[in-house]
């Protein structure tokens, strides 16, 4: 029998090959007219050969035997040639299935768990299969352990190939190697663990199979698996930048103490006499203002600065020598009475305080207020303004009494240098007096705290306080409102220096936290090329969100 289907099998694909149509019919007599089908049908079905014959006459001298075909034969015939095809596994019957259990990552590795069923018609002892799973997704492949199957008689050869260094591609690549008894159903239970990398999102498992004959032929199969990889459910990457804080420059530590002394003196006379209506008041003020500062073993008073005022009533001329020779005896004042070097102390003055007297009206309730401010801001000479203010008759009265006093004052400026600070000296003055520190010094100390810290928000706190229109002290503050995830107000203190090199690092962080990357990128490759350290790190968090994105956006998409 075996004879007669393998001719028919011959003579039918022949046929096919030499472009016969699909379906062939006919009358076959074999083996010298002792076999007779009286007829069969032959027709092509995908990749497979569908015949059903008729009777089989067997003409053995006398009367034939006739045999009946209740179902019809079936072979496998490839339309063209291949090495490979592929296979639904679930449709694999009858020799090996496989089914994958487990395509999923894991704790950043791929794991993979297959079921691999054999029957025990398919194994016998002369056999061998080669099983290679392969994750594959276009031109990025990776290939795990290859699973060797032998039946008793192909693992003697197996072994004995090993022995006299003979591999054939089916002892060239496993990495696990089991032999199989003859004839017995099989379960093997595969498992292979991968370091995963970002393609195998897209990837598709591909299982090799690899038959040997007992002939020692090799036939290499493929059978693909369906669906992706499950990821692993991942919360959203929460970048971790490291913001740029700069170390102030030293500085000269000059500091100055402010204050005004309304002091009284006789008509048209310039002596300072103590004793004179407010002028003790307004002396001690003075004192006590030089005092402190004279007492203060760290500081130096390098100068000082008197200015005096007259008000506008009377002729400009008279009021300009007023107001001089009055500052100049405040200056006296002080020199004889504080021990202050003469050539230490200048002198200003100002003739008629115009611009006071406009603050003060304007702040005022003052009749015809609109008309005094038109006069005080014309162009007029000053004796002309002030003949247009007296021809209002009440509103000069009221201005000569309530306002013209507070324009006749002193405005004194002590100039001091002060010492530099230790880190200990600093921590002690930070709470009292911190106006005494430089912004390095207060910067330092900072960096004795813990980042983050109270205390060391409170001395940035200070800082920007004291140094509000400094570009580092700014730049660090922004730093600090960045640490806190106040990005609002950080990008409102960087939008102030955002012309200048040194913020490029913390506007990157700033469109960082904020997940516009390109931006972000943009500003930290070039604060990278300015040298930042912290630049280099961020760019690596970036890459990493980046990253990120891409597989959240694919886990959505796969699941």
């Amino acid at each position: 029998m075996r004879y007669i289907y393998t001719t028919l099998y011959l003579l039918v694909t022949t046929s096919i090959y030499a472009q016969q149509p699909e379906t062939i019919t006919g009358r076959v007599e074999l083996g010298d007219g002792r076999f007779v089908i009286e007829s069969f049908t032959a027709h092509l079905v995908g990749d497979s050969l569908y015949v059903e014959m008729g009777d089989l006459k067997l003409m053995d001298g006398g009367s034939p035997t006739t045999y009946r075909f209740a179902v019809p034969a079936v072979f496998a015939v490839p339309v063209k040639a291949q090495t490979r095809r592929r296979i639904d596994p679930t449709e694999y019957a009858g020799q090996m299935k496989v089914t994958v259990v487990e395509l999923s990552e894991q704790d950043n590795e791929l794991v993979v768990g297959l079921d691999i069923r054999m029957r025990g018609d398919v194994m016998n002892r002369r056999l061998s299969y080669l099983l290679i799973p392969e994750m594959v997704a276009g031109d990025s492949t990776v290939t795990g352990a290859g699973l060797l199957v032998n039946g008793r008689g192909k693992d003697q050869l197996y072994r004995r190939r090993q022995k006299f260094h003979q591999p054939s591609l089916l002892d060239k690549l496993p990495d696990i190697k089991i032999a199989v008894t003859n004839y017995t159903d099989t379960l093997v239970r595969y498992s292979m663990r991968l370091p995963y990398e970002i393609w195998m999102d897209e990837a598709v498992l591909d299982i090799h199979q690899v038959v040997g004959s007992p002939a020692g032929k090799e036939q290499l199969y493929t059978i693909a698996s369906a669906g992706r990889v499950k990821l692993q459910p991942r919360e959203p990457y929460e970048v971790q930048p490291q913001v740029n804080f700069i170390l102030p420059e030293r500085e000269e530590k000059l500091r100055k103490m402010q204050g005004q002394a309304y002091l009284d003196f006789a008509v048209g006379r310039s002596v300072i006499v103590p004793t004179f209506r407010r002028n003790p008041e307004e002396l001690a003020k003075i004192e006590a203002a030089i005092r402190k500062v004279q007492s203060d073993a760290d500081v130096q008073i390098t100068g000082l600065f008197v200015e005096g005022y007259a008000s506008p009533e009377g002729s400009y001329v008279s009021n300009e020598r007023l107001a001089r020779e009055r500052s100049q005896a405040l200056a006296n004042y002080i020199t004889q009475n504080f021990g202050i070097a003469a050539d230490l102390i200048s002198v200003s003055s100002t003739a008629e305080d115009w611009d006071g007297l406009r603050i003060l009206v304007e702040e005022s309730d003052l009749v015809r207020k609109a008309e005094v401010l038109a006069i005080i801001d014309s162009t007029d000479e000053p004796d002309r303004k002030e003949a247009r203010l007296k021809a209002l008759g009440y509103p000069w009265t009221a201005m000569s009494s309530g306002m013209f006093p507070q324009l006749r004052r002193v405005e004194y400026q002590i100039d001091f240098s002060v010492k530099d600070y230790s880190v200990e000296e600093s921590r002690s003055l930070a709470a009292r007096i911190p106006e005494m520190l430089s912004q390095r010094e207060l910067f330092l100390l900072a960096q004795s705290y813990q980042q983050g810290s109270p205390q060391w928000e409170n001395i940035f706190e200070t800082i920007i306080r004291h140094y509000p229109d400094d570009t580092t002290a700014i730049l660090n503050y922004a730093a600090v409102l960045l640490g806190r995830g106040e990005l609002a107000s950080a990008k409102r203190h960087l939008d102030r220096v955002a012309d200048r090199p040194e913020a490029a690092d913390n506007l990157g962080v700033y469109y960082l936290l904020s997940g516009d990357l390109y931006t972000a990128e943009a500003y930290l490759r070039q604060a990278a090329a300015d040298g930042s350290e912290q630049a280099a790190h961020n760019l690596t968090e970036l890459e990493t969100k980046r990253d990120d994105d891409f597989r959240m956006q694919r886990y959505k998409n796969n699941n």
